[in-house]
């Protein structure tokens, strides 16, 4: 039965009241995915670019007095001092080649600070046999210089449970890895972001590391010309099945 009907002409367009619901639920979920879709284009272009820029920037030589912008994001840097061995926190679900795993970041004494100022991104090391068993992580003490890529920890979609950041655990694994809630938690003052070590740095793991997104710019704009097509769709649909067209007699309808 319609619930509202409106003459144009000879078209009257009479919609039934429970089709009409599920339009008025589904049509705005269609055009907010979409829009969604398109912000997540936005922010993945602006890493690229972001990314881009910084590969003519100067190499940062971090020290006990460096601050970090947001600006400093993927630039070059090198910083010696030491590994502290003590804690280091295993973000899980990191996948390499199709082989579950984890990254591995360390916190590091800047020379001439004393505590740890900085996160090092190691890189990824496998699960192993059982999750029951963590990897051994042995990473020297002694003095280092690093070379690599300001980044923050990769992020994940959904996180369950608390982050257990007040572990004191030697070895930690958790779901996410937000700096300043551990640096917060910790009682320190983290740089930012984590120094992802190049290739072939002391104390490295497997690299996996890399400036372009899995999914790029293209992908979501991809993905909102869908959500944004099928919005069209339906409403071309719930139109097009509530209206008739009026015959001559005036009596009976056709659909359009």
């Amino acid at each position: 039965m319609a619930f509202l009907s409106l003459q144009f002409g000879r078209y009257r367009f009479a919609p039934n009241l429970w089709p009409s619901v599920a339009f008025v639920l589904v049509f705005p979920v269609l055009l907010g995915l979409g829009a969604w879709q398109m912000d997540r284009a936005k922010q993945k272009q602006s890493l690229v670019e972001r990314r881009a820029e910084t590969e003519v920037a100067q190499v940062l030589r971090v020290d006990r007095y460096t601050q970090l912008g947001e600006s400093d994001r993927y630039r070059p840097a090198v910083v010696r001092g030491r590994y502290l061995r003590e804690q280091q926190w295993l973000l899980d679900n990191r996948t390499y080649h199709g082989q579950a795993g984890y990254h591995v970041f360390t916190p590091f004494r800047v020379d001439g600070d004393d505590q740890a100022t900085l996160l090092v991104n190691r890189g990824w090391v496998s699960v192993g046999a059982s999750r029951q068993y963590l990897p051994r992580l042995e990473v020297t003490s002694e003095p280092v210089t690093l070379q690599g890529r300001f980044d923050s920890p990769a992020s994940v979609g959904l996180v369950i449970g608390e982050v257990p950041l007040s572990s004191v655990a030697d070895r930690v694994v958790v779901q996410s890895l937000d700096i300043a809630a551990l640096a917060n938690e910790k009682g320190v003052d983290l740089l930012r972001y984590a120094l992802v070590i190049d290739e072939g740095q002391p104390g490295g793991l497997q690299y996996d590391w890399s400036p372009i997104p899995e999914m790029g710019p293209e992908k979501h704009l991809g993905y909102a010309v869908q959500w944004f097509g099928l919005a069209v769709a339906l409403l071309i649909i719930y139109i097009g099945v509530n209206t008739r067209r009026d015959r001559d007699d005036g009596e009976t309808h056709a659909n359009v």
